[in-house]
């Protein structure tokens, strides 16, 4: 963090401003407010003003060496500094600070508004300005009286706000439903074209709202750029004052690749669920590894050949090793992942069981999203379990957690294939329409 003795060295006046903040006089006005002008180099002109005295302030500690021009007056109610935003991008290349696609810069606030240490109640307030064709999308919330190119969110937030984007961006929105998600693409390096990048994303949308019965998040912003030479697609999401997510594309990605593609559906599942304690990632990420490829399956964006043969492949990297304590001690990838989808398939196939095939895994989810919690919501595993079993009218995710959460509780994935009738030779899968559980498996892969 920066300290006030650095504020202290800077102190003078401000002098004038194209974008000058003035302090707040109104009641209930934000605690924090700030102007910030995006200029021709890629640079950030700050203005903040602060309804009390701040203290210490600071940026995410590996931007601090960007801040520029630091002013502020004698109290340090009034602040105004200059953000090498490009050269923090081009350098850093860290989504979670900041990542340069071209002319295009991603960046959480955080990492470009100085706030102090200890937020206090209230709310931040962001305007921006930006000048053609420069344009600037966040997934900091809108601010509700309806300001243009302003955002507000609780100052709690700040520290882990989502996604903002800068820069040469070609902005469309989406809609499913309720939900509307507002696509950012940074097509500098992209094979795909914007308008291909909005359906991969519009394609996603739709599997988990025709799973889950609506997608909950009013607002999301998808952020996609070209990803780095040799790596697989990969995607963030960050959900504090607002959900974005940031996709890095794999190179040379084209458009009939990306119906193949799940991480887009995969990041957008946690946009759509509450968060959980890290204790309970395995959940957090567990459900989004089960649900996604069958919400793809449903729309006909995989095959159900392809759905079984990972399962099968995969699921065996989250069964339990020696020492193993159960799902919510045990934090190793494979069980985190694996693991996770690994309890999805065993209550989804139990539920099944239980209820003659009328209730399942759908529901679980379907009841998480029509209670409107998405990533900002942060609920006890407790609430999740509870809001599953009512749903489905059993208590199979409760002994389920005890089992396999709170103890090793391995699975027997032999007799279950079986069962199923599912049965695996190399890359070849086969399915056995005579086995017990044929239903229950033609249910939850089936369109």
């Amino acid at each position: 963090m920066l300290t006030a003795a650095v504020l202290a060295t800077a102190s003078c006046d401000l002098g004038p401003a194209r974008h000058r903040v003035e302090a707040p006089r109104l009641e209930g006005a934000p605690a924090w407010s700030y102007e910030v002008e995006l200029l021709p180099r890629g640079e950030l002109d700050v203005a903040a003003v602060f309804l009390s005295p701040p203290g210490p302030l600071g940026v995410d500690d590996d931007a601090r060496p960007f801040v520029r021009d630091l002013v502020s007056d004698p109290d340090g109610r009034r602040v105004r500094y200059r953000f090498a935003l490009r050269e923090a991008a081009e350098r850093l290349m860290d989504p979670e600070t900041a990542i340069s696609a071209g002319d295009a810069w991603i960046a959480p606030p955080s990492t470009w508004l100085m706030h102090p240490e200890k937020p206090g109640p209230g709310t931040f307030r962001l305007h921006v300005v930006t000048h053609p064709p420069q344009k600037f999308a966040a997934g900091t919330h809108p601010a509700a009286d309806g300001s243009p190119d302003t955002y507000e969110a609780p100052t709690s937030a700040l520290d882990d706000a989502s996604f903002a984007a800068f820069g040469a961006l070609s902005l469309q929105t989406v809609t499913e439903g309720a939900a509307r998600v507002e696509v950012a693409v940074a097509p500098r390096g992209m094979k795909l074209t914007p308008a291909e990048a909005v359906g991969w994303v519009a394609r996603s949308l739709h599997a988990i709202a025709a799973y889950a019965g609506r997608f909950p998040a009013p607002r999301t912003l998808v952020v996609v750029m070209n990803g780095k030479p040799g790596n697989p697609t990969r995607g963030e999401t960050l959900g504090e004052g607002g959900p974005a997510v940031l996709i890095r594309a794999q190179e040379g990605i084209d458009d009939t690749a990306t119906r193949d593609d799940w991480v887009v559906t995969h990041e957008l599942l946690h946009v759509a669920l509450p968060s959980l304690s890290r204790e309970h990632v395995w959940l957090s990420e567990g459900i989004p590894s089960y649900v996604e490829p069958i919400a793809r399956v449903r729309v006909g964006l995989t095959t159900p050949e392809k759905v079984w043969l990972d399962l099968v492949k995969g699921l065996p990297q989250g069964l339990p090793e020696a020492g193993d304590e159960g799902l919510d001690r045990t934090h190793t990838w494979g069980r985190t992942y694996w693991g996770g989808s690994l309890f999805c398939l065993v209550a989804d196939v139990r539920i099944r069981e239980r209820t003659a095939n009328a209730r399942s895994f759908d529901d679980v989810v379907r009841a998480l999203a029509a209670s409107g919690a998405d990533v900002e919501s942060h609920w006890e595993i407790a609430r999740v379990l509870d809001t599953g079993d009512r749903a489905t009218g059993t208590d199979v995710l409760a002994s389920l957690y005890r089992e396999m959460a709170l103890a090793p509780g391995t699975v027997d994935l032999a007799s279950l294939w079986k069962r199923l009738g599912v049965a695996v030779d190399g890359d070849r899968v086969k399915f056995d329409d005579t086995a017990p559980l044929a239903s229950v498996r033609r249910s939850i892969a089936g369109r």
